[in-house]
Formats: C-alpha cells, sequence, structure tokens
C-alpha cells in the first residue's frame, strides 16, 4: 500500500494529511473529534479506483497544528482552501461528514471553483430542537477537575458515547478496545480544547447558497438521520444514498460498498 505521509505549510500553520494513489483530487475530510487517520482503510480502496485520495488532520486534530482557538466554520474552509492549494489538489471532490460537512459547505460556498462535486455524508444542519437532542447525550460530561473524580475518566466516556452514536452497534469488548484506543488518541490530540465553531454554525440558511451538485449520505441508524431531509430540500442540486443498518465509513468490511456509492456519484 503506497500511502504517502507528509506535513504541509500553510499560512494558517502545520497541517498532516494522508494520500494514496495518483489520480484524480478526493478529499476526504474527518468527523470530530478524530482525524484523517479514519480514512485510512479507504485511501487504497479510492485509489484502486483511480482516485488521489488525501485525508487531511483538519486544523486543531490530529497532527496537525492546534492554532484553531476561536476558528469559525468560514476560518477552517479558508485553511483547507489553503491546504489544497499547497498539496495541488485544487480543484477536487470534497467529501464532509459532521463537523466536516459545514467546512466542506462553507468551501463549496466560498470558493465553487475549487470543488468539482461534493458529498455531504451526515450533516449538522439541525433546528435548535435536534440540536439540543443530539448533544444532550454528552450532558454531564466535563474535562475540568472534580472531587467525584469524573476528570479521570472524561476523555474516555466522550469517545465511547461518539462512537456508540456514530455507529448504534458499538460497545466496548475485548475486540473493539483496538478502535476505542485509536479515537481516544485522536481524541486526546485536540488537547480536549472546546471548539465551539459548530455551535454558531447555521448550515441550514447556507444549504441553498452551494452551486455544486451535492450527494447526501446518511444511514438508517446514524445519528444526523434526522437532518437529512433537510438537505435533501435545501440543497438545489441534490442526489441521495441511504445505507442499510449502521454507518459503514467505521467498519472495514464495508469499505467497498462505501466507496462504490461515492465513486458511482463521481463518474456519473
Amino acid at each position: 500500500m503506497n500511502v504517502r505521509r507528509a506535513y504541509c505549510d500553510t499560512t494558517a500553520g502545520q497541517v498532516h494529511y494522508r494520500s494514496c494513489g495518483d489520480g484524480t483530487p478526493l478529499v476526504l475530510l474527518h468527523w470530530a473529534p478524530a482525524s484523517g487517520r479514519m480514512y485510512e482503510h479507504l485511501l487504497p480502496v479510492f485509489a484502486a479506483r483511480g482516485y488521489r485520495a488525501i485525508a487531511p488532520d483538519l486544523a486543531g486534530y490530529g497532527r496537525s497544528d492546534k492554532r484553531d482557538a476561536d476558528w469559525s466554520i468560514a476560518d477552517y474552509a479558508r485553511n483547507l482552501g489553503e491546504v489544497l492549494r499547497a498539496v495541488d489538489a485544487w480543484p477536487a471532490a470534497v467529501v464532509g461528514g459532521h463537523i466536516s460537512a459545514a467546512i466542506a459547505t462553507e468551501l463549496t460556498i466560498a470558493e465553487p471553483a475549487g470543488v468539482t462535486r461534493l458529498v455531504l455524508d451526515g450533516s449538522p444542519a439541525w433546528t435548535a430542537a435536534q440540536k439540543a437532542t443530539l448533544l444532550g447525550h454528552f450532558t454531564g460530561l466535563s474535562p475540568t477537575f472534580s472531587a467525584a473524580g469524573s476528570h479521570r475518566t472524561y476523555a474516555w466516556d466522550m469517545v465511547e458515547r461518539l462512537l456508540a452514536q456514530w455507529d448504534d452497534r458499538f460497545q466496548v469488548s475485548a475486540d473493539t478496545l483496538p478502535v476505542m484506543y485509536a479515537y481516544l488518541c485522536d481524541y486526546l490530540e485536540t488537547g480536549l480544547a472546546p471548539k465551539r465553531a459548530l455551535g454558531a454554525y447555521g448550515m441550514l440558511e447556507r444549504l441553498a447558497l452551494i452551486a455544486r451538485p451535492v450527494l447526501a449520505l446518511s444511514a438508517d441508524t446514524e445519528a444526523l438521520r434526522c437532518t437529512h431531509a433537510a438537505v435533501m430540500g435545501g440543497v438545489r442540486d441534490v442526489r441521495e444514498h441511504v445505507f442499510p443498518g449502521a454507518h459503514p465509513l467505521l467498519d472495514p468490511a464495508r469499505a467497498e460498498e462505501y466507496a462504490g456509492v461515492i465513486d458511482r456519484y463521481l463518474r456519473s
């Protein structure tokens, strides 16, 4: 597997990315608080289909620069555009999921010439009530010191709840410990710094401004399934695919299924 690892200096600092293949640029943006590592099993699959698959660690995540305090979604999008130019992946097809769906949306609105096609894989295009319900799963978790000792397990508890939200079948076991540890490392690499950008971003109002074709993805039991209808109704040129059962992104056994849906869309 020819996976190239490199660092790219941009005006916003240092951004780490993983890349595989030498074809048409396809940018895969990780969910939060993960890193580009979540696409490692998919990079060679997309490369085999003729793409140059690139999975950057967004600023503030993974092994990228942490100087993203108080950035807005527009700031992350601007930085992403700089990164893609720096690694000669401009224009590119872009896949964004969850918080990175918002970043990909903003990049497409701001610089439509740089995004050939857009894939929104679970979008935080939520109403206030939907947002409150989804974020309610993390009520009571805080990294601040507690006499009861809850700060000792904060990162573990947060990642366990996140993985269960992303895949409702997930449970911690001897078999899933490596997955748990990998995502725990991702989360710790953020420094546990609060990321307020998503809460301040109104994605619902931005959907109508997307001037590129969009593939909207979801899954039967995916946490953001409830927002899928809003994406379908808000984007002008949109197709959809809903995966049966749990989301396949976290399941290496379903890599071909996931890549195949995106590949067929990009070639259509």
